[in-house]
Parts: C-alpha cells; sequence; structure tokens
C-alpha cells in the first residue's frame, strides 16, 4: 500500500464542521429573532414546538429553536458532504467560517446581546 491509497479526501470531515457552525448561527439567530418580534397578546409563536406541536414538552419555546438549528446542521451537513465527496477542501477556510459562525452564534444566544433587539416596553 501506499500512502496515497490510505489518505482520504476532506470534504465530508469539512463539511461537517461547516455545518456545525451554521446550526449554531440558526440557534442564536432563531433566539434573537424570537426576543425581536415576540408574538402578539395571547398569541403563541410558530417556533413554540412543545405548545403547538407537542414536541420536547416542558421545555418550553426553546424546543422549537433548537429543532430549527438542527434541522439547519442536517440540511447543510447534507448538501455540503454531498457537494464535497471525494474532493479535497481547504481546510484552513472552513475552519476560519466555521469558527466565525460558531462564535456568533454563542453570542446571540446571551441576555445581554439578544435583549438589545427586545422592543421597549
Amino acid at each position: 500500500m501506499t500512502t496515497q491509497e490510505l489518505d482520504k479526501p476532506n470534504g465530508p470531515p469539512a463539511a461537517a464542521l461547516l455545518a456545525a457552525g451554521i446550526g449554531a448561527f440558526v440557534l442564536g439567530l432563531t433566539v434573537t429573532l424570537a426576543e425581536a418580534f415576540p408574538p402578539a397578546e395571547g398569541q403563541v409563536a410558530f417556533w413554540d414546538f412543545s405548545t403547538n406541536f407537542g414536541i420536547g414538552s416542558g421545555v418550553g419555546p426553546l424546543s422549537g429553536k433548537v429543532i430549527v438549528g438542527t434541522l439547519a446542521y442536517v440540511v447543510s451537513f447534507l448538501s455540503f458532504a454531498l457537494a464535497w465527496r471525494g474532493r479535497e477542501i481547504n481546510l484552513r477556510s472552513v475552519l476560519i467560517v466555521s469558527g466565525i459562525l460558531l462564535a456568533l452564534g454563542f453570542a446571540l444566544t446571551f441576555p445581554p446581546i439578544f435583549e438589545v433587539f427586545a422592543p421597549a416596553e
């Protein structure tokens, strides 16, 4: 066996890293958007899956946000993994973009940041 036979393309692992950043960013974005645009009085937000669909009962509206973030991860991972299957990807660029998306998503879940977007009471 030569070393060339042992080398595997890094497309699918790069897809997983980028999808993780996308999923984290979507989660942070949904948290911030939920704070910025609360449902009207007496209404239930669509992303409150525990009330609307009984999914994640006991968690409250966070269940819908996490489900949306997870769906974003799965869809983006499948898309990138299929597109990058068998290819060598510039891992440095993927790591930089993933890190930025992860940091933004993480930051958008903190109350001092998402409360800035809340409507004045």
